[in-house]
């Protein structure tokens, strides 16, 4: 059996499971602790841990033009779920007619439909159905006539305060990616296809770069240069990496750009994942293309003595 399934209304049941239900957007240190409890729970049970989520964020189709920026990719997701404990990851596809379903409806038609939860692990905060009308409460009435236990954690806090997405973008949007690190467990990520900029990188400053055009929805950090990394098929390769239109050539369209220490291969076309350590310094405007390529030497020199082994 894979160990992704993306549900569809003729997938066959998954059977007996102990479920963790979420967005699970980030899959924080918040995250990846009820996981765990649930692939506990499981081995205690003799049976299999699947963790329940959706292909996109509920947001993206309920109220589309405020919806967050999001942390991860549906595969990075999956793959840091896997990781965090589950046997298999279930991906619902969220669209209009599930938010509209009821959430009686929703456990009934969907989730009892695609396996049989013998328990059921959310956070406290866990909402669900038309309008989020469903709660951890109506979660475990309905438990009780469907055969299932419901456990509902405390939100994990780091800082005094609780882990959440919408706290872990707050602080990539400031540019404090260090502190996000703590709280994902790994550096944010953001991944994108490298294409054609205006070449100023390689031709005018003999510092090439990878302009990345980054996935739909990406989060990205606040404009300035980044301390990171950038994986070219299984290597992982220290990078400096810009955020933001850089101010020296008024010109350029390319928000994301990837320095990647001593590669010089051709990556047009290729999709790579970079990750943002921590924050080097705001984008500003230098009076030369010397200037600007000495700054970005600067950068790259400081890069290569940091410690980036967190994934």
């Amino acid at each position: 059996m894979n160990s992704v399934v993306h549900w569809e209304k003729d997938t066959a049941p998954l059977g007996a499971a102990v479920a963790a239900i979420g967005v699970f957007d980030g899959v924080h240190v918040g995250h990846q602790a009820l996981v765990g409890h649930a692939a506990a729970d499981a081995r205690k049970r003799g049976m299999q841990c699947v963790a329940v989520t959706f292909d996109r964020d509920p947001d993206q189709v309920v109220t589309p033009d405020t919806s967050a920026p999001q942390l991860l990719t549906l595969d990075d997701k999956s793959r840091f779920l896997l990781e965090a404990g589950a046997d298999l990851v279930l991906v619902i596809p969220f669209d209009a007619e599930l938010a509209a379903r009821a959430p009686s409806d929703f456990l009934e038609h969907v989730l009892l439909a695609a396996l049989s939860p013998r328990a059921v692990h959310v956070g406290l905060d866990f909402r669900f159905g038309h309008f989020a009308e469903g709660n951890v409460a109506t979660l475990r009435g309905a438990g009780e006539h469907m055969g299932f236990s419901v456990h509902a954690h405390e939100l994990v806090e780091s800082g005094g305060e609780p882990v959440t997405s919408t706290r872990i973008r707050a602080l990539i949007a400031a540019g404090d990616v260090a502190e996000a690190s703590v709280l994902l467990g790994r550096h944010h990520r953001v991944t994108g296809r490298v294409v054609h900029g205006q070449g100023i990188g390689r031709a005018l400053l003999h510092i090439p770069t990878a302009n990345l055009l980054p996935t739909e929805h990406a989060a990205l950090p606040a404009d300035g240069v980044y301390a990171g990394w950038a994986c070219v098929g299984p290597a992982k390769h220290p990078a400096a990496l810009s955020v933001g239109l850089p101010p020296t050539f008024p010109g350029a369209r390319d928000r994301l750009e990837a320095h990647i220490i001593d590669l010089t291969d051709d990556l047009y076309g290729q999709t790579l994942t970079v990750g943002f350590a921590r924050y080097i310094r705001q984008q500003h405007r230098f009076d030369s293309d010397e200037d600007l390529a000495a700054a970005i030497r600067c950068d790259i020199a400081t890069i290569r003595d940091d410690d980036l082994d967190r994934e």
